[in-house]
């Protein structure tokens, strides 16, 4: 704009520049570097899989050959017998109560491995009783009469090296006979049960468990089964499948 006294100057309104505003990072876009314990810690547990993974694998294929070739447990691994794991759920005196075990009777551990049954059968008959053990390792037999003379029962009976098929027992002496997690590691469960039917008296028992965690876990079904094959009749059943007592008469 001009004026008579010459242009005028005139001043442009001053614009207030704005602060730059700071923008927010987005962290999870930011790739960083895993710190030593994040690596431990994946370490860890990829071991841990790994390590889970194998003993799986291990207790499937443990299961797999018993089941297609029955054997024993073998007597280095009888300290898995008395491991506080499995004493959690085998109460020996209570499950040998379910068999009707009473002072004076003649009876049987068939597969007795370490004795830890066959103990407590001898103090159960007492003095007037026999219990006899029978095992086809013979160093379970020798566990089972170490356990047997600590205890003060070796005069309760006798033990025998010797394997089901062929018991070196009187007919019908026996009024109770137990099979303890047994009966699946024999390859001819139906030859030993005959012979079980041999030895034990008319009217005598037969008591017949299994528990899941062993490898020659034996199914209810097909314990009664071959139990009917082999004459005995079923009088009950108690517990569930993880770990189950069987009791059958002989006619």
């Amino acid at each position: 704009m001009a004026t008579e006294n010459g242009p005028v100057m005139v001043a442009e309104p001053v614009v207030a520049l704005e602060r730059p505003v700071a923008l927010p990072v987005q962290t999870a876009l930011v790739p960083r570097s895993p710190s030593v314990v994040a690596r431990i810690g994946d370490g860890l547990a990829k071991g841990l899989l790994l390590s889970t993974g194998a003993a799986v694998g291990a207790q499937i294929a443990m299961r797999v050959d018993a089941q297609l070739n029955p054997h024993p447990l073998p007597h280095q691994m009888a300290a898995l017998l008395e491991s506080p794991v499995r004493l959690a759920y085998r109460n020996v005196g209570d499950a040998l109560g379910l068999y009707g075990i009473e002072a004076g009777m003649t009876t049987l551990d068939l597969g007795c491995g370490t004795g830890l049954f066959t103990e407590e059968l001898g103090r159960m008959v007492g003095p007037t009783g026999i219990v006899y053990g029978a095992d086809i390792q013979s160093a379970m037999v020798e566990a089972t009469r170490k356990r047997m003379v600590a205890a003060g029962l070796a005069d309760r009976g006798a033990l025998h090296h010797t394997g089901a098929y062929s018991l070196p027992l009187d007919d019908g002496c026996i009024d109770v006979a137990i099979l303890i997690a047994t009966l699946g590691e024999i390859p001819d469960r139906l030859h030993a049960l005959l012979e079980l039917q041999r030895v034990i008296r008319p009217g005598g028992r037969l008591a017949i468990s299994e528990e899941m965690p062993h490898p020659s876990y034996m199914a209810g079904r097909s314990v009664r089964r071959f139990a009917a094959e082999a004459g005995f009749v079923f009088a009950g059943k108690t517990g569930n499948p993880f770990c189950y007592h069987m009791v059958f008469t002989r006619p």
